[in-house]
């Protein structure tokens, strides 16, 4: 079956399936609905589930408008319910139940929220100068109920979920496709309640900085703030991770607040960012004519390999 992926908005459920196509990919069918009012949770991660019955409906429409109904797919969510964190760990477990008792017991003291109901995964990445542990992980966590009420929506219409990814990771990996994303690069992600910076070398994440708002003007009033912040990064990618400057930064954004963020990071990291736009993706010339920022995580969570 081609590439299939599916993200979910602040009020919209949307897909795409693609074919590989010398190197890149290809957009074969699009589609999107909106999600009745109250569907989702209003909770900082996106929990408790607001409508069962509702997303199973949404779900179902959507999968039956693709003219060959997909059965395996990857689920995009925003950075706000699908959160990021590097941590340092003395051992990790392979596999099972036992790597995310350890992922939990460390989140334990980290985040404000109970770690037994979280879906945890996490992958090690490059260590820094100073550590203090063997292993530095990059962590993400999701609610359990809302990633298995999404999982039970997408079963009943047929599909498999292989993974969960969230919005920044899915960007990383268009950009990164084929080899794209040389050097250390940073990549902003801003979102009505969520500012993430990842910044990769070759592709490969290194730091993961992660902020939540209320709402998007409050994320507007504290963007300046973030300026020095950045600062303090550029110091930790020199220091700690011999990166003494960055060889790219790139911005997806909201169109009313992409100048106060290119602003921001104009002056926090050194240099003004360049927009994630269809260029930076790996699609076909005909597909990037018709690529918009909706499409960008779907491109990359295709681009990603399905469990």
């Amino acid at each position: 079956m081609p590439p299939c992926a599916f993200a979910v908005g602040g009020e919209s459920l949307a897909g795409a399936v693609f074919r590989r196509e010398g190197g890149g990919l290809r957009l074969v069918e699009r589609h999107a609905l909106p999600l009745p009012a109250g569907t989702l949770g209003d909770g900082p991660l996106g929990a408790p589930l607001g409508d069962a019955e509702a997303l199973s409906a949404v779900v179902g429409e959507l999968v039956g408008r693709f003219a060959r109904r997909p059965r395996q797919a990857s689920l995009v969510l925003p950075d706000a319910w699908a959160r990021g964190l590097v941590v340092e760990l003395g051992a990790l477990p392979e596999r099972g139940e036992a790597r995310a008792e350890v992922l939990r017991f460390r989140l334990r003291k980290l985040v404000p929220f109970r770690p037994e109901e979280l879906r945890v995964a996490a992958a090690p990445i490059a260590a820094v100068a100073g550590q203090e542990d063997p292993l530095r992980v990059l962590t993400l966590f999701a609610a359990e109920p809302l990633c298995a009420a999404f999982e039970s929506s997408f079963a009943a219409a047929g599909v498999r979920l292989g993974q969960i990814v969230d919005t920044s990771l899915a960007l990383v990996s268009a950009l990164a496709h084929g080899g794209r994303l040389a050097g250390v690069v940073a990549l902003a992600t801003v979102e009505a309640r969520s500012f993430t910076l990842v910044c990769a070398r070759d592709g490969e994440p290194v730091l993961w900085r992660q902020k939540s708002f209320g709402d998007s003007s409050e994320a507007e009033t504290r963007a300046p703030r973030l300026a020095a912040e950045l600062k303090l990064t550029r110091t930790f990618l020199a220091e700690r991770l011999d990166a003494p400057r960055l060889d790219a930064v790139l911005l997806a954004a909201p169109d009313d607040v992409r100048a106060v963020w290119s602003e921001v990071l104009a002056e926090g990291l050194g240099r003004p960012p360049a927009i994630v736009a269809a260029d930076s993706l790996p699609l076909a010339a005909e597909s990037a004519r018709e690529a918009d920022a909706a499409l960008a995580p779907l491109v990359g969570a295709a681009c990603r390999e399905v469990a």
